[in-house]
């Protein structure tokens, strides 16, 4: 008689199940947001476990450390095991409409990354706004201490002529005009695959 034996894969780290903490440290009252402060990691910036730097960081540069040499900047927080998102540290253009907010993002080269570059979807700039500033996006490393709305990639259904954005001084979602070009910017983002410490 044969004897199978079937090999159970080890469990997966589950970290990124939970959402990310919002960032409020603030509490107006018990059980609100500032006084629970729920969600994966410790703080807004810091990690409950190592990124492949061997640090808790949440926000790297590139090369795991904080110089941010390039403008990078890389999210730990959205780490899979094999890519990670990154960011252009600085927002790029003032006035800028939806459809050229597309294009800028996609010609975007920095250093050795040439390629990739992409105007980040609603959910993914969402997860960059601290709720614990008065700018969602004026924090280290990003520092944007505007009062523009940042565009996502994300169009605003049924009203096919919106598209997403965020209000770097309110922290609002909001549904915009794609023709909207008055204090609008855009921040590239960028998916990174991870091999030990290299990303590519």
């Amino acid at each position: 008689m044969n004897t199978y034996i079937k090999a159970v894969p080890p469990s997966g780290n589950r970290s990124t199940a939970q959402l990310i903490k919002t960032g409020q440290t603030t509490s107006y009252r018990t059980g609100d947001d500032g006084d629970l402060k729920r969600g994966r990691s410790i703080s807004f910036t810091i990690l409950a476990e190592n990124n492949p730097f061997a640090n808790m960081n949440r926000f790297t540069d590139e090369l795991g450390g904080q110089t941010y040499t390039n403008n990078i900047v890389i999210d730990w927080s959205t780490y899979d095991g094999s890519t990670v998102l990154g960011w252009r540290r600085t927002s790029n253009g003032v006035d800028i409409a939806w459809n050229n907010a597309i294009d800028g993002a996609l010609i975007v080269s920095i250093g050795t990354f040439t390629t990739g570059w992409r105007l980040p979807n609603i959910y993914e700039l969402f997860l960059l706004n601290t709720m614990d500033s008065l700018r969602g996006l004026n924090y280290a490393p990003f520092n944007n201490n505007t009062n523009e709305i940042f565009w996502s990639s994300t169009t605003s259904h049924p009203t096919t002529t919106q598209a997403y954005a965020i209000n770097n001084a309110t922290k609002i979602l909001t549904g915009t005009s794609k023709t909207t070009s008055s204090g609008q910017r855009y921040l590239p983002c960028r998916t990174f695959t991870v091999t030990g410490t290299t990303l590519s």
